[in-house]
């Protein structure tokens, strides 16, 4: 026969870890005095694994994310999103908090979270396996490969492709 005390502790651990409708936990999102930017090319790990991590910004808030990894055939794409805090005058602007769906084309996805760094040098964050399953899967921690993006280098450029090479406006003033 289970005791009364073990058959109470039995349901609380199921109910708590069955408990799919609860939101994941996320950390607070901060807004600081420059603008986060989230777009470039980030060296890291997930999960434990070596890899990188490119972001492109889709439009406002919303970004793409690439993770491949180093030493293995793994991949995961992210289709992510800022998250929106107030400022010091209440007015909401971008945070320093991404959320994010993965998946990794083989039919694993979940869902997670970023925090980026007040002077945008690194990410971390956590992931999870499962619909809405925000943590659980392992780690992020990411470092900004080379300075973050200027504002004229996010969106459209001035590039221009004329005869099959790509040009740009700093012309080659040498003569050559």
């Amino acid at each position: 026969m289970v005791s009364p005390r073990a058959a109470l502790l039995a349901l609380a651990w199921a109910l708590g870890a069955c408990d799919k409708e609860r939101p994941p936990e996320l950390p607070p999102a901060e807004v600081y005095d420059t603008p986060i930017v989230v777009t470039g090319h980030w060296r890291g790990e997930v999960a434990g694994i070596a890899g990188e991590l490119a972001i492109d910004q889709l439009a406002p808030q919303r970004f793409r994310g690439m993770f491949v990894a180093s030493d293995q055939p793994r991949r995961y794409v992210l289709n992510m999103t800022q998250r929106l805090a107030p400022d010091e005058g209440g007015v909401q602007v971008p945070a320093n908090l991404i959320e994010f769906r993965w998946q990794d084309g083989r039919g694993d996805r979940g869902a997670g979270w970023l925090l980026v760094n007040r002077d945008g040098s690194a990410l971390t964050g956590s992931f999870g396996r499962g619909e809405g399953v925000a943590a659980g899967a392992g780690e992020w921690t990411m470092v900004r490969d080379g300075p973050p993006p200027g504002p004229q280098d996010v969106g459209d450029t001035d590039d221009t492709l004329e005869g099959g090479v790509l040009e740009d406006d700093a012309s080659d003033t040498d003569g050559a």
